[in-house]
């Protein structure tokens, strides 16, 4: 008999249009006369979002604050702030608008908005989350780290070293997903958050914890992936494939909220602790370039990923992935300036590290002698 064990899944709404119903929603959610904390970036603030989101509460009754100082690898500095923030307006709601960065955020402060207290503590579960007090509704602006289903968070010290942060307290209550969010995306960016679901879905699929039940989750995240991505760079205002990349993301987060991930974002977080290569980037060049070796701990499953891409073999997919990437205006090579910030026992160190040594893990195939430092060259030879 199989077994399996997956975690819960957020309420989930996906729809154009989707955001206008928000108010709603947190009435739903927490009553009346809500007190909200919106958790953005500077960004959803210049393009207006904010501000209609924050318009779109108060019409429905509720009070809203707006928090936005913060930046792409949130530092654990910003999000004290605006836990305190949230601790002395009495929030009973918060609500993540933007990319992973701002749902990660959000989603620490929800969990410690009670408590008012610093989220250092937290770090790779060195102390279990307290059960959250505050609902979390997650809005995602960008299609790719699936933060939205996941009970995961990231955040950075201020020396640049990441860390997770997991607990149940982390799982939003509501993903609401508005596809319309999305079309504002420059290329650069929509083609590699795209990435990001996608090695999401290939690495749930072919880790050594993926299971039958959940492989249903990460094939049809992979199937989202690889039918919209290239539509939805090429033409942003395609809210078809909008839409399709918004599904890759949560079914790829809700994939990977059961089982991890794997070789490609061990090499890919460190690259970004060393050298800044954003997230994204990151782990798709890093699973292009290891699928070689990867592919020999789970042959089937990388057979069975390799087909839903429509080819055969581990040189034929990063063939495939790499093709993709031309046909999008992008690569997956480090840039000349990345690599002269890394070398090979630097970043191989840094796989090893405490924040990154699980995903190592996690891949199927066992690491013997040799295995970490041939890895971290495959990478930086490309």
């Amino acid at each position: 008999m199989l077994s399996f064990s997956l975690t819960k899944h957020p309420a989930m709404v996906l729809a154009p249009g989707a955001a206008q119903a928000l108010g709603q929603h947190v009435t739903d959610t927490v009553g009346v006369r809500a007190r909200v904390l919106v958790v953005c970036d500077p960004v959803m603030v210049d393009l207006g979002h904010a501000e209609r989101v924050q318009g779109i509460m108060e019409g429905a009754g509720h009070q809203a604050h707006v928090f936005s100082d913060l930046k792409s690898d949130p530092l654990e500095s910003s999000v004290d702030a605006a836990i305190t923030m949230a601790h002395e307006n009495e929030v009973n709601c918060v609500v993540g608008l933007g990319g992973g960065s701002a749902m990660d955020t959000a989603k620490v402060v929800a969990a410690l908005a009670h408590l008012g207290t610093g989220c250092a503590a937290y770090r790779l579960a060195a102390e279990q989350l307290p059960f959250r007090q505050t609902a979390l509704i997650a809005m995602p602006t960008t299609a790719g780290t699936g933060s939205e289903t996941t009970g995961t968070s990231i955040i950075s010290q201020a020396n640049g070293t990441k860390n997770w942060f997991w607990g149940p307290p982390l799982k939003p209550d509501l993903a609401l997903m508005d596809p319309e969010l999305t079309m504002g995306l420059p290329p650069f960016w929509t083609f590699f958050t795209g990435m990001d679901a996608i090695v999401h879905s290939i690495e749930s699929r072919t880790n050594r914890y993926h299971n039958v039940e959940n492989d249903v989750l990460a094939e049809r995240g992979l199937s989202e992936g690889m039918a919209h991505l290239e539509r939805a760079v090429k033409d942003g205002s395609d809210i078809e494939a909008r839409a399709g990349m918004m599904r890759a993301a949560a079914y790829g987060g809700l994939a990977i909220a059961n089982t991890g991930c794997a070789v490609g974002h061990n090499i890919g977080h460190a690259l970004g602790s060393l050298a800044g290569v954003p997230h994204g980037r990151a782990v798709s060049i890093a699973l292009v370039h290891t699928l070689g070796w990867a592919w020999q701990g789970q042959k089937e499953a990388f057979d069975r990923v390799a087909t839903l891409c429509g080819v055969q073999g581990p040189e034929a997919l990063a063939e495939r992935l790499l093709t993709l990437a031309k046909a999008c205006g992008q690569n997956l090579v480090l840039s000349a300036e990345e690599k002269a910030k890394l070398t090979v026992d630097d970043l191989a160190t840094d796989m090893l590290a405490d924040a990154n040594l699980a995903m190592l893990e996690s891949t199927a195939r066992d690491v013997v002698a040799g295995d970490v430092e041939r890895l971290a060259e495959s990478v930086l030879a490309a």
